[in-house]
């Protein structure tokens, strides 16, 4: 098993902690937004079908990357760990396409 230093657990820490601080900002400063300025939105939902097919396609080539790189049969924790990163990675995904419906 691999030893985690305290000086890269604090710096895993603090990643993880901006990384939220920054999504944070991003919707804070999406609802400080006029309504004048979202008129864009009705444009592009003229082109959500297009929209759709290359999320289609970026999902394929994300789970068909995902697959190869299991099937190089890796080390058995190595191996865990690429399907906790799948998990993980697809979760996410999963979610935002559910709540779209």
């Amino acid at each position: 098993m691999m030893q985690f230093s305290v000086k890269s657990t604090i710096a895993h820490v603090l990643l993880i902690l901006s990384a939220m601080v920054v999504m944070f900002l991003i919707a804070w400063m999406a609802l400080q937004l006029p309504g004048v300025k979202l008129d864009w939105l009705e444009h592009a939902q003229a082109d959500a079908p297009f929209f759709t097919c290359w999320r289609a396609l970026l999902y394929t080539l994300i789970f068909a990357g995902w697959a190869a790189t299991l099937r190089l049969r890796p080390a058995p924790e190595d191996q865990q760990r690429l399907q906790r990163l799948g998990l993980i990675g697809f979760s996410p995904i999963i979610l935002v396409e559910l709540s779209r419906v």
